[in-house]
């Protein structure tokens, strides 16, 4: 009998060979597959390896994931510093490799926050920025690091516990967006799952299981969020925006106009709301998401790798009803 796990380790296996694959790749062109190989290139230019270096790969990281570290003064220097207090790159990836493996990360590197606000108080903790940088030191010894580095994105908590609930197990930790990231938590809860769903299998030797789990989570959240900018190409995209019904009447078209438009059009979804005054609000991705749910549409027609989307989309309508189910 098929169960969700299988559903998983297939889709798992489509995203591998599709995207993850640095050689047979058709997805290279996609944003967040360019994205990737371009931070990647940071990480083996063969450049000197110093503070600065370190530094122009945070600066990067931070400007393409969106991290806010900018928001602190002097973050990224102060970062740059204890991560080049390591040692050298292999020092690093040993160090990291230790937080994985024990869970205890000695040298607060995820936990003391870095650089100062306005006001000179205390600048913030930057778990997902730090956890990115150690996703790509590790990704560049995938012989040696077999598991890589799992990275902290708040897409990634919050389809864990969705992903425990299709597992029928429980998750070890209920994270909550408001309270402070603790990446000895987060570490747990990821192995959980990583245990459960690759123990006693070999489907993807000369990958890194962390790699494999975090495309997952993170492609499942993109698509329950309805914002697929980074997973499609640019004439892709507008395709699939068109085919969704979901573009801008013109090309001059406001933003409040187009807003009144598709309250309009999407009223009785749960893509919008109606206040007291009889006024709607408007949430695009709730819209996306409504209709990528419904089967009889079909948003990645015509796109080039339509069959391939599509299998994604199929898939994530399992784990969406697994999301509504957890909500009930």
């Amino acid at each position: 009998m098929r169960t969700y796990k299988d559903d998983i380790l297939e889709i798992m296996q489509a995203i591998a060979e599709k995207e993850l694959d640095k050689e047979a790749s058709s997805l290279q062109s996609a944003t967040y597959n360019d994205q990737k190989l371009l931070i990647s290139s940071l990480f083996n230019s063969g450049k000197e390896y110093n503070t600065g270096t370190i530094m122009l790969r945070l600066v990067v990281i931070d400007s393409l994931y969106s991290t806010n570290a900018a928001y602190s003064y002097f973050s990224f220097e102060e970062m740059a510093d204890k991560i080049a207090a390591l040692g050298d790159e292999e020092d690093a990836r040993k160090y990291f490799d230790k937080v994985l493996c024990t869970g205890k990360d000695d040298k607060k590197l995820f936990s003391e926050p870095y650089g100062i606000r306005k006001n000179t108080s205390d600048g913030s903790q930057q778990m997902s920025l730090l956890s990115k940088y150690a996703y790509y030191v590790m990704l560049q010894d995938v012989k040696n690091y077999p598991l890589g580095f799992p990275i902290y994105d708040s897409l990634a908590k919050e389809a864990y516990p969705i992903v425990c609930n299709m597992l029928g197990i429980n998750p070890v930790k209920k994270f909550s967006s408001l309270e402070a990231p603790n990446i000895e938590e987060y570490l747990k809860a990821i192995k959980q799952l990583k245990e459960e769903l690759f123990s006693g299998n070999s489907l993807f030797e000369g990958y890194q299981q962390y790699d494999i789990l975090d495309a997952y989570l993170w492609r499942m959240g993109k698509f329950e969020n309805g914002n697929l900018s980074l997973l499609l190409r640019r004439n892709d995209y507008v395709k699939y925006v068109k085919n969704l019904g979901l573009q801008a009447k013109t090309k001059d078209e406001k933003d409040s106009d187009y807003k009144k438009r598709m309250v309009e059009q999407y009223k009785n979804t749960s893509a919008v709301t109606i206040n007291k005054d009889g006024k709607g609000s408007f949430e695009f991705g709730e819209a996306v998401v409504s209709l990528c749910a419904d089967k009889k549409t079909h948003p990645f027609r015509g796109l080039s790798e339509e069959t391939y989307l599509n299998q994604i989309l199929d898939h994530w309508r399992i784990f969406h009803t697994a999301a509504k189910e957890k909500r009930k």
